[in-house]
């Protein structure tokens, strides 16, 4: 079973609610989630998840709790944070934890620190790809870069620094006070949130496929990209609320400079890595007018050079990803000679 560690914090500063606390003590210890890219993924299983709820003390000891814990070897499959922000109206998702801590009321031991910085190594990125996650996702959730300066921040900072040998998914949610932002919204938004959490994103991908004279065109990535040197059909990453024809075109005119018209879909193909799953969906393109000149030039970040080639050329490729799958199929269909 997959075990989730969620944790809220005490009212502080006043107060005598605290949405965070609320959450947790209103979800269940344990819950099945269905994967969120079940239907770009090959095959996917609902997960059955075994809950710690932790409501944490809001001071030094409470922003220490977890990472105490982790230092100590324990481990979960994924670790989510969730914080009240008074000044929010919708929820944010923190990828980064600050170095740094500025207390504007001391904390509820009576700490009351002005300005310090809390280990002195800089920021620490979250350990969750969460920007993955809003290519499919009809959230009214944001990403921030800024937790604050205050216990919330401490704590997320804390987790972090002590998971930095780890690979342990780790994230802060901020939630909107309840009388802005409802109870039950903040519930559902959190059982989506550890659902992305404990399942790989997928990421949806359009390639263009140009044929000429039964050849297929493709791209070499340029040096300082990942999979440097490797062959694709030339694309890129859908844009939240983008058809993959939309996307090709953009695409191949933002990357080229060149104008195409992009067609039916070829089919779709998948492969793995570390942090995310790529769908690729290649789509039949035609250039629009003149074919254009394939001499690299400024305009081009991604790649270096681009090559008309047939079956036969193309067997001792590199190719990136699925990509050499998409050529089998071409000659299959008897596309390509």
């Amino acid at each position: 079973m997959v075990r989730v560690l969620l944790t809220g914090f005490e009212p502080f500063g006043g107060s005598d609610v605290n949405v965070s606390m609320d959450v947790v003590n209103a979800l269940t210890d344990a819950m099945v989630v269905e994967d969120p890219w079940s239907t770009l993924r090959a095959s996917s299983q609902p997960i059955s998840v075994e809950v710690e709820r932790l409501v944490l003390s809001v001071d030094a000891a409470g922003s220490m709790a977890v990472a105490n814990r982790i230092s100590s070897g324990e481990t979960w499959d994924a670790v989510l944070h969730l914080g009240v922000c008074g000044s929010c109206t919708v929820p944010r998702l923190e990828t980064l934890a600050a170095d740094r801590l500025a207390m504007r009321i001391p904390d509820n031991a009576g700490r009351h620190i002005e300005s310090s910085t809390l280990s002195g190594h800089g920021d620490l990125p979250s350990t969750t790809p969460v920007k993955h996650w809003f290519q499919s996702w009809q959230t009214d959730a944001e990403l921030s870069t800024d937790a604050g300066a205050y216990l919330c921040n401490e704590t997320l900072y804390r987790s972090l620094e002590a998971n930095l040998d780890r690979t342990m998914p780790i994230l802060f949610l901020h939630l909107p006070r309840a009388s802005v932002y409802p109870l039950e919204a903040s519930l559902e938004l959190v059982i989506q949130v550890i659902a992305r959490m404990i399942h790989k994103p997928v990421l949806m991908v359009a390639g263009s496929l140009l044929l000429h004279e039964r050849k297929f065109l493709v791209a070499r990535r340029a040096s300082h990209e990942r999979h440097a040197g490797t062959w694709e059909f030339p694309g890129g990453k859908i844009e939240s609320g983008e058809t993959f024809q939309l996307a090709i075109v953009r695409e191949i005119e933002e990357e080229f400079g060149w104008l195409i018209r992009a067609e039916s879909s070829l089919g779709t193909w998948h492969h793995e890595l570390p942090e995310v799953t790529i769908s690729l969906d290649v789509l039949m393109c035609e250039f629009v007018g003149v074919p254009p000149s394939f001499i690299p030039t400024q305009r081009w970040t991604s790649h270096d050079c681009v090559q008309w080639h047939t079956y036969e050329s193309s067997k001792d490729m590199d190719f990136t990803g699925s990509d050499h799958e998409v050529v089998e199929r071409l000659k299959e269909l008897d596309l390509i000679d």
